[in-house]
């Protein structure tokens, strides 16, 4: 069902986050974490499987009152505060099975502080966080972008090279190299993890490069 899709919801709760930056960091934690929950999950482990065939994520942004309903009606994990900076995701499911209360969310396409921007390719993290490097020659929306980090953790924690990594919480830093050619040393880096090549369904062209995980 080409025209039903499977999709992964990550949901934020509008203007409790400011920086993209914590909010893609929070994306890719809710997401390894929503997999590992339901991938086994009697309930949802079948629709889990059927997503991983083409495993689309949407970020969606909800209101105070619709925040507080998906928190009520709907499965999740989360990465952050629930009362604070949190994303939740949601255990993939066909787009026409969304209830009432996922139909009315917005596409998450607020304006948040941008990620920052580097000249140099951050050295290893002390405390063994992932570095996601987002390609600085393409324009995404936040939610885009939040997808896209998500699609880049998701994919690093199925390789099982940096379980440490998941069960510390899946810290993570997030930036932009300031030019192309820094990103294109990233794709070529002996560090690398995963890689995310866009399906052109949004955005972007099919086979772009979106994010790298590094190590």
């Amino acid at each position: 069902m080409t025209d039903d899709p499977y999709r992964m919801y990550l949901v934020t709760r509008r203007g409790a986050v400011e920086a993209l930056e914590e909010a893609c960091a929070l994306a890719g934690a809710a997401a390894v974490s929503c997999l590992r929950r339901f991938g086994k999950d009697e309930v949802w482990s079948e629709a889990v499987e059927a997503w991983r065939e083409r495993p689309g994520k949407v970020a969606l942004r909800a209101r105070g009152g619709q925040w507080d309903a998906v928190l009520r009606e709907e499965d999740f994990a989360y990465a952050g505060e629930l009362d604070g900076a949190a994303v939740l995701a949601l255990p993939p499911r066909r787009r026409s099975a969304r209830s009432e209360t996922l139909t009315k969310l917005q596409a998450m396409a607020s304006e948040l502080e941008p990620l920052p921007e580097v000249e140099e390719l951050p050295e290893a993290e002390s405390d063994g966080g992932l570095v996601f490097v987002v390609n600085p020659s393409v324009e995404m929306s936040s939610g885009k972008t939040m997808a896209q980090v998500a699609h880049a953790a998701t994919g690093a924690a199925a390789t099982g090279q940096v379980e440490a990594w998941v069960e510390r919480g899946c810290p993570a830093t997030v930036v932009r190299p300031k030019t192309r050619a820094l990103f294109e040393q990233a794709c070529k880096s002996d560090r690398l993890i995963s890689k995310v090549e866009d399906a052109g369904l949004t955005e972007v062209p099919p086979g772009t490069i979106t994010v790298l995980a590094i190590a």
